[in-house]
């Protein structure tokens, strides 16, 4: 009969051997993609994306361009990610409790203080130049979703929540989801496709300006608003519940 060491050992023994064998794949797939790609020309797929996103969106990111233009359908269904999992947190955790006063050391505060005004501005210029640089409304609303968790963990629950309650993430995050689809009805009213852009008469703008990009930098914000907003209220429900609160599982 095997003892429990040996057993333990075996056990850490596979899981090792497999976690490298699942490496040593992945590295190979990696070096065959990289070779296939240096050898490959641009697709037909490639070219209206590269050629023809500027004319046809007035976004000079192309990524951008795609995400929320081209594709933008896709990109409702992954914001839609995000309100399905606050929504399976608030079900299953209920409320949240009673604020914690648990804060930072006092030098901590302080620093964080002088840094907040920076995680407030960075995310909004993320946001609002998401179509003319990297970024858009996912990485803002994250970094905006950082802000909200950072006051909360470094001055408490309970002034966190009088700074931002609950109730206006909740707000925010259904009011951007309305928005988001919303929006896309004023495509169909216009005779185009749902969240259609230019083709719905969104006006394209001069390329490479603030106010450019059609309906881009109106869904950027939105998609920001609800991805800041979903983050911010997962966080506050967990927080909310500490684990002596929870009740044992009957048995």
């Amino acid at each position: 009969m095997e003892s429990p060491v040996i057993r333990v050992f075996l056990t850490r023994l596979t899981a090792g051997f497999l976690c490298l064998l699942l490496s040593l794949g992945f590295v190979v797939l990696l070096l065959d993609a990289g070779r296939h790609r240096a050898q490959t020309i641009p697709t037909q797929m490639e070219e209206p994306y590269t050629a023809r996103s500027v004319a046809e969106t007035g976004s000079i990111n192309v990524v951008t361009a795609i995400l929320m233009d081209y594709r933008a359908f896709d990109t409702l269904g992954e914001a839609t990610v995000i309100f399905a999992s606050v929504a399976v947190a608030a079900a299953i955790l209920g409320k949240p409790g009673s604020p914690s006063n648990r804060t930072m050391g006092l030098l901590s505060r302080r620093q964080l203080s002088a840094l907040l005004p920076l995680f407030f501005i960075f995310p909004l210029f993320v946001i609002f130049h998401g179509h003319l640089s990297p970024g858009g409304g996912f990485q803002g609303g994250v970094s905006l979703a950082v802000l909200v968790i950072l006051i909360h963990v470094a001055f408490g629950d309970r002034f966190g929540e009088e700074v931002i309650p609950h109730r206006i993430l909740a707000l925010s995050e259904y009011g951007a989801a309305i928005g988001l689809v919303g929006i896309g009805f004023v495509g169909i009213f216009q005779g185009s496709a749902y969240l259609a852009n230019v083709a719905a008469g969104f006006p394209r703008g001069t390329a490479g300006t603030l106010a450019s990009g059609g309906v881009i930098p109106l869904l950027n914000l939105l998609v920001g608003m609800k991805v800041a907003a979903g983050l911010s209220s997962i966080y506050v429900h967990l927080a909310g519940h500490e684990a002596e609160n929870v009740p044992e599982k009957r048995r």
